[in-house]
C-alpha cells in the first residue's frame, strides 16, 4: 500500500490510520544502513586489464544497494582502481562517472557505488593479474 503523507492543518491534529504508520515503518526498515565488512573478492586482479563483473549479492542480496567498499592491493606501488554500476558505458576511470580512487603498496581505499538490480558492480585496477588484491564490502543501504 503506497503511504499517503498527512495533510497537516494549523490547530487540528490529524487522525492517525494504523495502516499508514506501519507502511512507515516498513519503509523506514528498508533504508536502514547494514554494516557488514565481508570480504567479496580475494585474488589477482582482472586479466585482461578490463571492466570485470563483482557480485555482491550474497551480501546485498540481488537488488539495488548504496555499497561502501574497501579496496586493498598488498603489492607494488599504489594504481589506479574504478568501480561502476554494472552494465554503465562509462569507461573513463580517472575522471567522472564512476568511483575511482589510487590504492596499492598495501594502501585501502574506499569506494561508494551503487549495484544494479542484480546485486553487481564492475570494477577495474590498472594492472593486470595483481595478486593480493581484497574488496570488502564495509557497509550497505538496500533498496528494492
Amino acid at each position: 500500500m503506497p503511504y499517503t503523507k498527512t495533510a497537516w492543518v494549523n490547530g487540528v491534529a490529524p487522525a492517525l490510520s494504523a495502516a499508514n504508520l506501519n507502511n512507515l515503518e516498513t519503509q523506514y526498515d528498508k533504508a536502514k544502513v547494514i554494516v557488514a565488512e565481508t570480504e567479496v573478492f580475494n585474488g589477482n586482479s582482472p586479466n585482461p586489464f578490463a571492466w570485470t563483473d563483482l557480485d555482491l549479492s550474497a551480501v546485498v542480496g540481488a537488488n539495488h544497494a548504496l555499497v561502501l567498499l574497501k579496496f586493498r592491493n598488498e603489492n607494488g606501488a599504489a594504481k589506479n582502481t574504478a568501480f561502476r554500476p554494472n552494465g554503465d558505458t562509462d569507461s573513463s576511470f580517472r575522471s567522472i562517472g564512476c568511483a575511482a580512487g589510487n590504492a596499492g603498496g598495501n594502501l585501502f581505499a574506499h569506494f561508494i557505488i551503487t549495484t544494479d538490480a542484480a546485486g553487481i558492480v564492475e570494477w577495474i585496477y590498472e594492472q593486470a593479474a595483481e595478486a593480493g588484491t581484497t574488496i570488502d564490502v564495509v557497509a550497505y543501504i538496500a533498496g528494492d
